[in-house]
This record gives structure tokens, C-alpha cells and sequence, in this order.
């Protein structure tokens, strides 16, 4: 039977390879698929349907070429516990009298300006010649109904009906055939869509005819959060397709280990930005002269948040003759310049859906702040003791979900926290305690892309900055064609009103009922207690210095036992401090007025005579002759 007629398709990594293809190497290789199916059929019987991603051992000793903070020690549930001593088991009966709603309070929809996101117009009248067309093989492929239609291989269909994936998304179904044709693509879609496996199925597929063990595959996300996510949804896609290995490369976790992972050369490997060059730079094993395929995850935010400097480097240092790029995420910013550097060849765009809607299973609710945000604390206390299923809450600072954190476990509620303030082994912790017994997350935007969780509710405790962030946080939830609700706390600036009034207008919305009575009494009690919030803060702050002294004598120690051994490590080499050296190498940096003295300075020493009139006049025309 020819592989066509059982839905395989072929990929390979030239048009040359194709032409060497022939009927007896056709009939060789379909022995040889036999032969491992039934090596597979064996192997999903020992195979673990619940298969969780680990992180591997727990870090050690603290040792010099680690490079990691100390995992923190510091349990700030037993000191909330210790300050709240015998009262617990009364607040909260306190808190379950005060849960009835009040009045409706209507949403200022009349009041908002007219203020809205800037159009793209221009931008994507400016880049559409930028863009190749879909081919006539792939127009269709918005209509595909299943993954058979797909034309994928039997061990990633296994997975995928392993996975209880039913039918591909209108994502999936577009980008997957246009990249198995090995074309550049730029995808948009709404959050919840299956942008993960849209590029990861791809890839597989493409690696289950690999001829050379080498890294073929990288994908870059911004956060390490998506990363351990990505690594753990493509590990499921490829349980049965034999001898294809994953890699992770991630900030804050053991390095060494990474070091030893990446000395095998996995056939793909999930990086963040700078852990990536890092090992680029420093890890001789590892090398990335065979990556074929680069997919930037969350492209906008990686364009737009600081990694700017990082893509190009990496960019610089893939091959670029061979490589396909894949660039995902719920928004786009339509902008050239910002696509040149990508250097991105025709690529196919793909939009689904408005980026500027929200799902249509999503109702977004509003509550009015006006002048009343000394009070958020406590509404917000209010609403949690309300809602029922995982919440996520999204702060505008990591101190101030900090804090929170504090004055809700002095309520009586038990809540973890996500943000650049912690370890990452407290991240991993946290998340996953939300993921089993803790049911509210507060979070600053580090967790508003690309995490996938079930979660009921979003409550934006401060307003972000744009609505495309707007976008990413509410997308949390009504995730895969589930139902979700959002809550945010509205104040009075234009720019909060603008991005409620692009939410009013582009998806469901209603306002919601508060009680500001009960929260005013909630507040009260939140002041009673300001003397033991700072207490807790401050033991915390002691307890945190005295094992950062801890470490530093552990540091020390290893110093004197294995000086030989760190001493002869190489030192790690970072790409920004060869760039520093660059600019400062001809000096200290001056300002221009300094350096433009110190140039009339240089001229007038050559020209040997004081500058005249003339000498001006020749140099700077006179805005007359301009015109």
C-alpha cells in the first residue's frame, strides 16, 4: 500500500532530495515505517497517559558556575499564619456575612471619549507587497474539517487522539500545511486558538524523516513559564514518534544540567532569548549550523518589550539560506521595519479573526472606581470569597501583588503570586500549586501571554496600559470554546476609558453589581490590620537576609573547596557587554554639545584660522538659499 493512500505525507529538506526519491527507496522506507509502528504500538502501552513535564532534580548546593539566585527558603504562609494566631477561624465567618450584592452600578459607557487605538492603515498598506500569496494547494485548507484531512503521519495522529484533540482550530488548519511547504509565515490569532500546536505539529512532522542527529528546530518565547508549557505540549505530540528529542534552555534553572541536556543535541530546543545565546556563546557542544526552522512565539512582545537586541544576535547567528521562520501571536503590530529585521522571506500571513475582538464566549464586566481606589483591596476581597474556580488577578506592579498577597492571607485567603520578583523555582511552585489546591493567582503581565490554564475568571485589579495587553489578559480565560469571565476596576483617566470603551465595542459586556457598603467594612478591618501587614513584610525582609548571608558563606565555602576547578572554567561571555566594549572604546560617552566642541576644535586646528562668515555660510546654507 503507498503511503499516500494511508494519509502520510512526505517531507523532506530539498527539492534536490526529492528528485533522488524512487519507487524501491519508497518501498524500502515503508518496511521500515512498519517496523517502528509496531515498536511504537508496543512502546504506548508502557506509556503514562498522564505524562507531566519535570523540571528534573531540585537545585543543590549552591556552586560557583550556577549563575542562579538561591532558592528561597522564606515561607511567608507561616508567618501570615503566626500573626493572625487565634482570630483566623473568626474573620472569616465575618468575611461570609458580608457577601451580598448591592445596587447595579451603570457603566459610563455615554461618559467615554472618543479616543480609540491608533489604525494601522498606513502600516498595512505599506507591507502588503511585503507578503507572499498562498499557493492554490493551500487556499483550501480553511475548510480542512479533521487532522486526517491534514494529510499528517500516523504516530502524531496517534498523539493527537491521545491528546482528545477533536478537529484542528482555524489556525491550525491554515498554518500547518502552508509549513509543512517550508514557507515563512506570520500568524495572528485570537488567545485560546492553538497557536502552540500550530507550529509544533509541523515540526515534528517535518523531523520524523531527520538523516543527521543536530539541533534542527528552535523555538523562542519570552517567558520561561511558556516555555516549560511549549516544551511539555510538544513532549506529548511526540511520545510516539521514535528517537525525536526536546530540549529546554531557560533562564534562573540549573544551568549545568541545560549544559548536559544540550551536549545530546536535541532535535528541537524551547529557549528564552538570553539563556539561548548564552549557551550559543559559552556551551562548545551545542550548536545551531543546522537549524532549519526558527519560530518566535509572542512576536510582538518580543519585538516590542526589550528583545529586540537579542533576536538580532540570534537571527545573526542562524543560518539564514536554510531557515524557515515562523512568527506567532494573538496581536501584530503591522510595522516594516520591524519585519526587515526579521528578514523574513515572503512570507505567508495568516490573521484569524479580528486581533482587536475579544472570544465571543467571554462576558466582560466593569466596576466603576471613580475615586474610590484606596478601597480596591477590599473589593477585590469581596469578589474572591464570591467567585468560584481559578482566578487569576492581574497587578500593575510586582510590590503591589505582593502586598496583596499579605493583606488577603491576613483575611483568611489563600493565594499564590506570579511575577519577576521571585525565583524561578518559586514561579514553578506557584504555578503549580494554582494548577491543583490554590484557586487565585495574582500576577503582574508576566503571566498574561501564552499560559494555559483553566481558569474561570480574570480580574484586572489595574488597568493596563493598552488594549492589546487588555487582550492577552482576558484571554486567559473562555480559552478552546470554554465560557470565561473577566472583571476589571475602572478609574477616571482617558486613557482607562479608551480601553474600555474599544472592550465595550468589540465584545460582551455588563456591569457589575458591588456593595460598596460591605466594602467599606472590609476596608476598615484591612486599616485595623496595617500594623501586622508591615510586621509580616519586615519579618519576611529579615528572614530573606539572613539567608542571603547564608548563601554567600556557602559561596565562599565552595570557593576554598574547588578553586581549582572554577578557576579553570572559561568565563561566560554575554553579547551586550561585547557591544559596550565597542562604544566605549573610544573613550567616555559625551554629550553632543561636548562633542560637537570638541569637533569645531579639531577643524579649527586644520584650517589654522578662526571661522568666518563665509566658512558658516558654506557649511550651513541660510533657510533662504533653502527655499
Amino acid at each position: 500500500m503507498r503511503k499516500e493512500e494511508e494519509g502520510f505525507i512526505l517531507t523532506i529538506d530539498s527539492d534536490a532530495e526529492y528528485e533522488n526519491v524512487s519507487e524501491s527507496s519508497e518501498e524500502d522506507e515503508e518496511a521500515e515505517r512498519r517496523k517502528e509502528e509496531d515498536v511504537n504500538e508496543a512502546r504506548r502501552e508502557d506509556m503514562n497517559p498522564d505524562f507531566q513535564f519535570s523540571m528534573g532534580e531540585e537545585l543543590g548546593e549552591i556552586q560557583e558556575w550556577d549563575n542562579e539566585d538561591p532558592v528561597d527558603q522564606v515561607n511567608l504562609n507561616e508567618i501570615i499564619k503566626r500573626k493572625m494566631g487565634k482570630n483566623e477561624e473568626g474573620e472569616e465567618e465575618e468575611g461570609k456575612e458580608e457577601e451580598e450584592e448591592g445596587e447595579e452600578e451603570e457603566m459610563p459607557v455615554k461618559l467615554l471619549g472618543d479616543a480609540g487605538a491608533a489604525s494601522d492603515s498606513d502600516d498595512e498598506e505599506a507591507i502588503s507587497n511585503f507578503y507572499g500569496k498562498l499557493d492554490e494547494t493551500s487556499s483550501t485548507t480553511l475548510t480542512d474539517k479533521s487532522f486526517q484531512d491534514l494529510q499528517l503521519s500516523r504516530p502524531i495522529l496517534k498523539s493527537i487522539q491521545t491528546l482528545s484533540f477533536t478537529k484542528p482550530t482555524p489556525v491550525q488548519s491554515s498554518a500547518i500545511p502552508i509549513a509543512l511547504l517550508g514557507k515563512d509565515i506570520v500568524a495572528g490569532a485570537q488567545t485560546g486558538s492553538g497557536k502552540t500546536a500550530a507550529y509544533l505539529i509541523p515540526i515534528i512532522e517535518r523531523l520524523l524523516y531527520k538523516n543527521s542527529t543536530s539541533t534542527k528546530a528552535i523555538i523562542l518565547t519570552p517567558t520561561r513559564e511558556l516555555a516549560i508549557q511549549v516544551h511539555d505540549v510538544g513532549t506529548k505530540l511526540a511520545q510516539f514518534v521514535n528517537n525525536l528529542n526536546f530540549g529546554l534552555a531557560v533562564g534562573g534553572l540549573n544551568l549545568r544540567q541545560q549544559e548536559q541536556q544540550l551536549k545530546s543535541r536535541p532535535d528541537v530546543v524551547i529557549a528564552t532569548p538570553g539563556r539561548l545565546i548564552d549557551h550559543i556563546r559559552n556551551s562548545p557542544s551545542f550548536s545551531v549550523e543546522d537549524v532549519q526552522i526558527l519560530v518566535i512565539d509572542e512576536a510582538d512582545r518580543m519585538l516590542e518589550e526589550g528583545f529586540q537586541e537579542e533576536l538580532t544576535e540570534i537571527l545573526s547567528l542562524i543560518p539564514k539560506y536554510k531557515r524557515q521562520t515562523l512568527l506567532f501571536s494573538a496581536t501584530m503590530n503591522a510595522k516594516i521595519h520591524d519585519l526587515i529585521q526579521l528578514t523574513l522571506n515572503k512570507p505567508v500571513k495568516i490573521m484569524i479573526d479580528s486581533p482587536k475582538t475579544v472570544v465571543s464566549k467571554l462576558e466582560q464586566q466593569f466596576v466603576r472606581i471613580r475615586k474610590r481606589e484606596d478601597l480596591k483591596p477590599a473589593l477585590l476581597y469581596l469578589l474572591l470569597k464570591k467567585l468560584e474556580g481559578r482566578t487569576v488577578v492581574f497587578i500593575r506592579t510586582k510590590m503591589e501583588a505582593h502586598k496583596l498577597r499579605v493583606i488577603l492571607g491576613l483575611l483568611g485567603l489563600t493565594v499564590a503570586e506570579l511575577h519577576g520578583a521571585l525565583t524561578q523555582e518559586q514561579r514553578l511552585s506557584n504555578v503549580k500549586a494554582f494548577k491543583s489546591n490554590v484557586n487565585v493567582l495574582l500576577c503582574t503581565d508576566l503571566a498574561a501571554r501564552g499560559l494555559d490554564i483553566r481558569i474561570e475568571y480574570v480580574i484586572n485589579y489595574d488597568m493596563p496600559k493598552t488594549y492589546e495587553i487588555y487582550l492577552h489578559r482576558v484571554g486567559r480565560t473562555a480559552r478552546a470554546g470554554r465560557r470565561g469571565t473577566s472583571i476589571t476596576f475602572v478609574g477616571e483617566s482617558n486613557q482607562e476609558r479608551s480601553i474600555v470603551k474599544l472592550a465595550i465595542t468589540n465584545g460582551r459586556s455588563v456591569a457589575r453589581k458591588v456593595d460598596w457598603g460591605a466594602v467599606e467594612s472590609i476596608n476598615k478591618k484591612i486599616k485595623s490590620k496595617e500594623g501586622d501587614i508591615e510586621e509580616v513584610l519586615q519579618e519576611e525582609k529579615e528572614a530573606k537576609e539572613i539567608m542571603q548571608a547564608e548563601m554567600q558563606l556557602n559561596k565562599a565555602s565552595n570557593l576554598i573547596q574547588h578553586e581549582k576547578e572554577i578557576k579553570s572554567r572559561p568565563k561566560r561571555t554575554w553579547f551586550k557587554s561585547e557591544v559596550m566594549q565597542q562604544l566605549t572604546k573610544s573613550g567616555p560617552k559625551v554629550n553632543s554639545k561636548k562633542r560637537k566642541a570638541s569637533e569645531e576644535k579639531k577643524e579649527s586646528k586644520e584650517r589654522l584660522y578662526k571661522k568666518t562668515k563665509a566658512d558658516k555660510s558654506k557649511k550651513k546654507p541660510s533657510m533662504k538659499k533653502r527655499k
